[in-house]
């Protein structure tokens, strides 16, 4: 009886190429070179192929149906060894599979190793034989060669109103494949926090009544839901002519990141209430995972349930995308998942800001634990005062009262307000939101009915959400973005002596941990979606003038690895380092940075490919009411890359307002990486018929690594 594993590996298409080239009599006359026309209407996404083995490579394609709406059962996949086709090494019958929207996925083993093949999908319309466009692909070198390699690694290709014009450098590389870090999709559609439309760049989804309704007013926007909701955007995105050509050009391996499925996500949550409700929901995470596994020439090797049709039980939680591939003695490339297994961000959305997360007595136990003593903090911490007393039954009635009316001016209905409202006032709160609470109380309040705080000076001191930054009930500013960074920190090693869960998950970090013990590559890349690189702000510079409020130290975004904090040392110090040899590569935040962050660990963080690059994201959120928070947040903006080299001296490169796509070139015991940057403006129009354009404002900035010393070196940038 065969297993489950094995049936499911079995339902890719699998062929075998010849040991010699097929005999010319088995290629049919109707097939000759100048019978077969290229037909983007009937393969509308072209070709593309992905995860080149030694022995093998994954090719892909989507038909379209004809003008009845009918979509043919097979096609016939020819392989070659020339783009002529004349050497073919496959020339069968594969059948389309039902219900995967047309696609078609092939794995082609018995190939050479290290070589260049090109592949084509015909189609008999009955007139004749139509040819997708011709897809060129190479596999990996064998174990033992010791060969040059080069490859792109890019992230972040937003649609909306946006163009690829940051691929086109990469059509002129000789690339053994091309690494995508993720966000290859984006899920919303027009998102008027980041996102564009225009008439030739937007997305309306066929099927709305299956999408997510978000925003509201002018600011209405929607998100995918739907497994055809997923499927269009993808569709979309691989309708764009720069994207085709590339995939065309060079074999992808690909991982994901949050966009594929929802912006944030962890698991099957999404976050685009805040906190404000309940966003599990499995159904759409399976939606987004097959679709991706639809679209996607990525190859598992192991039953993970990528074969079409996709097999729903298989999905989430049950995929596992992580994997490994290798391209002879020079690279062991390790592709990391950082979304599916991860717990919530630590601060919860929803977090009251007034809630002790750490009092006084699990202080004590704990902080030296760490080497550190509660009464010589306790100055930095902050009073709380215990509503559950006795004594405080008067203030745990007035405050309660209004914490519901905040409840529900957030949104809340009445009955969650109560609820939400009961459990925050029940206990221990910072004494600094009693205040603020109180003073609304009080205003409305008769003279004899007033109520007093107690005195700070009496009260035990602990750690709140309010001290890591949180402010709002509900929102992501103190939960996933600009953190209080000397707070969070202790936060982050309180929880580890908790035992706080993986990032990745036990069984993907023990996984890295075994591979990375592998003693026969020259270089291991561990691929991940989000930077393990700090992004800290010190708001604490008097050149930037913020208010007296903001003067601390901020994690730009712990929805990255900044979040686990504990978990990436440990990384870094019982993982990375031993192993010798590995370059960190990561996407996701819109900005290019070059990291040493050991003397046996580097990382490159690639610039996005055309979604709004971070320094104009975060000039947008710094515009309010407040002229003193306004004129602060533009002075940071305008110094974003030097305080981010200031704050965190392992960096060695930022640049936060370019577009880009990045090459790692690895010759012997030398590696070299690449950014191709762009500016900001660049991927507002179409530059594909117009390459000296981008050429004239294309700047080229350099690195160098040598495996001996893992030293990262900076080379002059130029064009």
């Amino acid at each position: 009886m065969q297993s489950t594993g094995r049936r499911n590996f079995l339902k890719v298409i699998a062929v075998s190429a010849a040991a010699a080239t097929v005999p010319a009599g088995r290629v049919l006359a109707a097939m000759a070179a100048d019978a077969i026309t290229v037909s983007r209407l009937r393969f509308p996404q072209s070709v593309a192929s992905g995860d080149p083995r030694p022995d093998r490579v994954l090719l892909w394609t989507r038909v379209a149906a004809d003008a009845d709406g009918a979509r043919p059962v097979r096609l016939r996949l020819q392989v070659a060894e020339d783009a002529g086709f004349t050497a073919l090494r496959v020339d069968r019958d594969v059948a389309v599979p039902a219900d995967s929207d047309g696609c078609i996925k092939v794995r082609v083993a018995g190939l050479d190793a290290g070589s260049r093949y090109h592949y084509r999908f015909l189609l008999d319309d009955g007139g004749g034989f139509v040819s997708s466009p011709y897809g060129r692909t190479r596999t990996a070198p064998a174990a033992d060669a010791d060969v040059p390699l080069r490859f792109a690694f890019l992230s972040c290709q937003d649609f909306g109103g946006r163009w690829y014009n940051s691929l086109l450098p990469l059509l002129d590389q000789d690339l053994d494949f091309v690494l995508h870090l993720g966000d290859f999709i984006y899920e919303t559609v027009g998102d008027p926090s980041f996102q564009e439309t225009s008439g030739e760049r937007r997305i309306v989804f066929d099927d709305a009544r299956g999408a997510l309704a978000l925003g509201e007013g002018a600011g209405r926007y929607f998100a995918a839901r739907s497994l055809s909701n997923y499927r269009q955007v993808h569709r979309s995105f691989r309708s764009d002519e720069a994207l085709q050509a590339l995939l065309e050009h060079a074999p992808l391996v690909a991982i994901w990141d949050d966009h594929e499925f929802s912006d944030d996500c962890w698991q099957d949550v999404g976050t685009y209430r805040d906190g404000a409700g309940d966003e599990r929901d499995r159904e759409r995470r399976r939606n987004a995972e097959q679709a991706y596994l639809e679209y996607m020439p990525v190859d598992l090797d192991s039953g993970g349930g990528d074969g079409l049709p996709v097999e729903r039980g298989r999905l989430h939680p049950n995929l596992s995308l992580w994997r490994e591939l290798r391209f002879g003695r020079a690279l062991q490339l390790l592709l990391t998942d950082y979304r599916s297994a991860r717990p919530d961000h630590p601060i919860p959305e929803d977090a009251f800001p007034g809630q002790v997360v750490y009092d006084r007595p699990a202080l004590e136990a704990r902080l030296p634990k760490l080497g550190m003593d509660y009464a010589r903090l306790a100055p930095s911490l902050m009073p709380y005062v215990d509503l559950a007393r006795d004594e405080h039954a008067p203030l745990r009635e007035a405050l309660r009262a209004v914490v519901t009316g905040a409840y529900v001016a957030a949104g809340q209905a009445q009955v969650d307000a109560v609820e939400r409202a009961r459990a925050a006032t029940s206990g221990l709160m910072a004494l600094p939101v009693v205040e603020r609470f109180l003073a609304g109380y009080n205003s409305a309040a008769p003279a004899e009915r007033q109520l007093q705080a107690p005195d700070a000076a009496s009260l035990d001191r602990g750690l709140a959400w309010l001290g890591l930054g949180k402010t709002a009930l509900f929102g992501s500013m103190g939960s996933r973005y600009m953190v209080v960074k000397d707070s969070y920190d202790l936060f982050a090693a309180l929880r580890a002596l908790d035992g706080a869960p993986s990032a990745y998950g036990a069984e993907q970090r023990d996984w890295l941990a075994t591979r990375l013990q592998a003693p026969d590559a020259r270089f291991r890349v561990v691929a991940s979606s989000v930077s393990f690189t700090s992004l800290v702000l010190d708001l604490r510079d008097e050149a930037i003038g913020a208010p007296a409020a903001m003067r601390h130290r901020f994690y730009l975004n712990v929805d990255h690895w900044d979040g686990f904090p504990v978990e990436r040392d440990q990384l870094l110090r019982e993982v990375f380092d031993p192993a010798g040899g590995v370059i960190l590569l990561s996407g996701d935040i819109h900005a290019g940075f070059a990291t040493q962050h050991s003397a046996a660990t580097v990382e490159f963080t690639t610039p996005a490919v055309s979604s709004e690059p971070l320094k104009g994201m975060i000039a947008r959120t710094v515009q309010g009411d407040d002229p003193a928070v306004r004129a602060a947040g533009e002075r940071m903006v305008a110094n974003l890359d030097a305080m981010f080299t200031a704050a965190f001296s392992p960096m060695r490169y930022a640049q936060s307002g370019r577009h880009g796509a990045s090459v790692l070139a690895i010759d012997g015991d030398h590696v070299t990486v690449e950014f191709l940057e762009l500016p900001a403006d660049a991927c507002r129009q179409r530059l594909y018929d117009d390459r000296a354009a981008v050429q004239a404002r294309l700047r080229r900035q350099r690195f160098s690594v040598d495996r001996q010393t893992m030293t990262l070196r900076p080379q002059p940038d130029g064009r």
